[in-house]
């Protein structure tokens, strides 16, 4: 049944008098203060409370405490069994939440997990989110003309595993979710297959497998694979997301073949290449969600976008920071490491206009800094300050255009060693410079130039380039000069927030796995840092 106390009115008697003016002016100071004077009352309880029945059932908790314990349980990266006990005896908490009865100040285990499934489920993770930190943004004046995006790397509570782990791990989860919610079909699997992968005992377990035989193993587990696969398509098992996991993992692993032909062909499974592995595959089949990134490995990835304002304007070092204003946190999105950081900032760009606060600048590094999405923020009437990507080959050590002098349309005047073209010519779509093959093969760097000898004319060496190369040579250049470090040296401070919410918050060792989960937590603590960050104002820091 549906409970909720009216925090409009006030108290007749002031319950923290007792405290004494030092003891009530920290708590007022703390993020405790910033959580009851700003957000106690815009708590998102309408949303929550479609779910609860107006007269059937057991009176609920106050759906004002309910949310806020969800918050600072992230805020304050506490186990169930610790948030308990804080909701319990700890007096912030309390004053935090406006707790003024016995009943609202416990909470049972249970209770609260069922309250965090159903906000995961329903994704009142986000709404949570920008609810509140709008509310922050108003309170606290903050600008938002100016911020900044960058992404950070997640992982969740789960193990890496190799190839053969993963068929394993997945054969595993699969029969003891069989057995849990169908013993009948379960009946039908070999016992010689239970005992190699869910007892792991006797000879062929999988559980004291050597590197040396691996990929051995990993042919054998993939047959048995398969004959599970074969052996529950079409029956109830397929229901199960244990099934749907196995199905993938064959899919992404092996190369399902005929061996044979006419009535005697049977399908065997065969190891695919690593690189013929998609990146998007299982990399445990506790947190199927989770995706490979070369660079960053398994896991999540996350986009941040703060804001962030000039504290040094005359450029000397001068700490001259309005400390009413904080840097907070304006959008958060948690997506697979398969996606570029370039393909998020439309989205995110345009969640921050529809909650009216789009920037008029935004940093990024050079993943935001592609011609296509900054032309595309142009449309949007946002100046995107980042830097191109590097040119192919420079950081191999070649020679780039970058490098040699071109006139005002674009046309090459000089090679880096000085030598000049014998002729240039331009057309709609291709530009050419054509040199003295002689002169070419003297020059120190004719192996890493960019210059070819013309397959045509053997007298002469020729190089060509688009106009498109031409303009980003030009964007390049003017990224090295003082007017654009000036504005992009403050793209460097979101590397703090990455920092913070990484340690600070503890992102850095999740609890938890899956997609959904990920994202509540991403959501709750980033507003938590953002408390955290108007209490230090509040204290003048």
């Amino acid at each position: 049944m549906f409970t909720l106390r009216d925090r409009r009115t006030g108290d007749l008697f002031d319950r923290w008098s007792d405290l004494g003016e030092k003891r009530r002016r920290l708590l007022e100071r703390s993020w405790a203060g910033v959580f009851r004077k700003h957000l106690l009352e815009n708590l998102p309880v309408d949303e929550l409370s479609h779910h609860l029945d107006d007269r059937l059932g057991r009176p609920s908790k106050d759906l004002h405490v309910v949310i806020g314990v969800l918050i600072l349980q992230q805020l304050h990266d506490l186990s169930d069994r610790a948030t308990v006990e804080a909701l319990a005896f700890n007096m912030a908490w309390h004053y935090a939440l406006g707790v003024q009865s016995e009943a609202d100040a416990y909470f049972c285990e249970k209770t609260l997990r069922n309250y965090r499934r159903l906000f995961i489920a329903q994704g009142l993770d986000e709404l949570l989110f920008q609810r509140l930190t709008d509310r922050l943004v108003r309170a606290f004046d903050v600008d938002t003309s100016r911020q900044r995006m960058d992404s950070t790397a997640l992982r969740s509570a789960m193990r890496s595993l190799t190839r053969l782990g993963i068929v394993v791990e997945t054969i595993s989860k699969f029969v003891r979710e069989l057995k849990r919610s169908d013993p009948a079909l379960h009946s039908r699997i070999d016992a010689d297959m239970i005992r190699r992968y869910v007892d792991c005992e006797g000879d062929g377990a999988f559980a004291n497998t050597s590197p040396s035989v691996s990929r051995r193993r990993l042919l054998e587990a993939g047959q048995d694979l398969l004959a599970l696969a074969l052996q529950f398509r079409g029956t109830a098992a397929e229901q199960l997301s244990s099934f749907a996991i196995l199905e993938r993992v064959l899919r992404d692993q092996f190369d399902v073949v005929e061996d044979g032909s006419g009535k005697l062909a049977t399908p065997i499974a065969i190891v695919r290449k690593p690189a013929d592995v998609p990146c998007d595959t299982v990399g445990n089949p506790a947190d199927p969600d989770s995706s490979f990134n070369a660079h960053k490995g398994q896991g999540y990835m996350a986009q941040i976008v703060e804001t962030w304002c000039d504290d040094d304007p005359d450029g000397k070092g001068n700490d001259t920071a309005n400390v009413s204003s904080p840097d907070l946190i304006t959008h958060v999105e948690v997506h697979k490491m398969t996606v570029h950081d370039g393909h998020r900032v439309e989205d995110a760009m345009a969640g921050l206009e529809t909650r009216n606060l789009k920037p008029a600048m935004l940093l990024g590094d050079s993943h935001y800094g592609a011609g296509e999405t900054k032309a595309m923020m142009r449309t949007r009437e946002i100046d995107l300050v980042a830097p191109m990507p590097p040119a192919k080959g420079a950081l191999s050590g070649r020679l780039t255009l970058e490098d040699f002098a071109l006139d005002a349309s674009g046309l090459v005047l000089r090679c880096p060693n000085d030598i000049k073209p014998t002729s240039t010519s331009a057309s709609r779509v291709r530009l050419q410079a054509r040199f003295d093959l002689s002169d070419c093969r003297r020059c120190p760097d004719m192996l890493r130039c960019p210059v070819q000898a013309d397959k045509y004319d053997g007298s002469f060496a020729r190089f060509q380039y688009t106009p498109v190369r031409v303009a980003n040579r030009k964007r390049r250049l003017y990224e090295q000069s003082k007017a654009f470090l000036d504005i992009y040296r403050w793209r460097a401070g979101i590397e703090a927030t990455m920092s913070r919410l990484k340690h600070q918050m503890n992102l850095a060792n999740l609890r938890v796995r899956g997609m959904p989960a990920m994202r509540y937590v991403v959501h709750l603590r980033a507003l938590g840092l953002n408390i955290h960050r108007c209490a230090r104002v509040g204290q003048g820091i």
